[in-house]
């Protein structure tokens, strides 16, 4: 089943086939879907900051595993979920 904007009605689907999100509603109703879209695309969702490149790449990885994990629940994948779990909390940082 599609997520859809509670605002405006644009569904996922609609808003990722044509690369336009309908309001700024749909940043909320797809927070999870286009946070992953930015990781894939950018290599994060948000500027990272630290003090070097391996505390960057710990931090970035971090957050890939916090989204994917994210994802994995909205989707009610709960096995995967399980297993980005314990990654993050093997996760030295």
């Amino acid at each position: 089943m599609s997520r859809i904007c509670p605002d405006c009605g644009r569904s996922w689907e609609d808003a990722r086939s044509k690369g336009r999100l309908g309001c700024t509603g749909c940043w909320n109703a797809f927070r999870s879907e286009l946070s992953v879209l930015l990781v894939e695309s950018q290599g994060a969702d948000r500027h990272v900051t630290g003090n070097g490149p391996v505390d960057q790449a710990r931090g970035l990885r971090r957050h890939r595993l916090e989204s994917r994990l994210q994802v994995a629940l909205s989707r009610e994948d709960y096995t995967e979920a399980g297993r980005l779990r314990d990654l993050l909390r093997e996760d030295p940082t």
